[in-house]
């Protein structure tokens, strides 16, 4: 599978973001864990994910929604009321919570210090079939001592088709995050596309179920 990110700057208020550059790279999920591989920024080789020139993101792919389903992330969900629409389809959606002591998400702030957050977001589950459509997720508190004072995170999945099957995998992301005090943020915003198997036929998708 193919990543493109485009990555984006701002500066003060109102918010006006500038492109950095674009980051592409072949993902592939190997044993429950994202791998990226021919990492590009502008078409140019990479010898490592590109910290120093803006944030970088992983996750997108299929963790962030497995570690929010994890009975070991604690996730509390509420459902909401009344039902929604995504993607032209029916949803229902819960809202949920996830405590500090059992977060996962890491941030990593410029000078390479690390915090697990709490957050809360929503989740879309397709009425029908029962598949995740959206999740989205945003950062509920933060040290003040920490650099970093807000993150957030959206994923919205698509059917497509694999070798005559059809998967419903993630399509695009967006993460934005912001520094503390300065006005300045980042955002990256993530296409996913030509999904394809591996020869060892193992599948690069994350088709999970999930029962409500």
């Amino acid at each position: 599978m193919k990543q493109a990110t485009t990555r984006y700057f701002s500066t003060g208020f109102p918010v006006s973001w500038q492109t950095i550059d674009v980051v592409t790279a072949d993902v592939a999920c190997v044993n429950g864990k994202e791998d990226y591989r021919n990492l590009q920024i502008n078409g140019i080789p990479a010898n490592r994910p590109p910290e120093r020139s803006g944030t970088w993101t992983t996750g997108e792919f299929s963790t962030t929604l497995e570690d929010v389903l994890s009975p070991i992330t604690n996730a509390q969900f509420k459902r909401r009321r009344g039902d929604d629409k995504i993607a032209g389809r029916s949803a229902v959606v819960y809202d949920y919570t996830v405590a500090q002591a059992t977060s996962h998400w890491t941030m990593v702030s410029p000078d390479d210090r690390r915090y697990n957050p709490a957050y809360n977001g929503a989740i879309w589950v397709d009425k029908e079939t029962r598949r995740v459509l959206r999740i989205e997720q945003s950062t509920s508190s933060i040290p003040q001592d920490f650099p970093l004072n807000k993150a957030e995170s959206v994923v919205e999945y698509a059917y497509a088709k694999i070798d005559q099957r059809t998967y419903l995998l993630p399509a695009t992301s967006e993460n934005i995050g912001c520094m503390r005090g300065s006005g300045t943020c980042s955002r990256n915003v993530i296409v996913f596309r030509d999904y394809r198997k591996f020869e060892a036929e193992s599948i690069v998708t994350f088709d999970k179920g999930v029962e409500f």
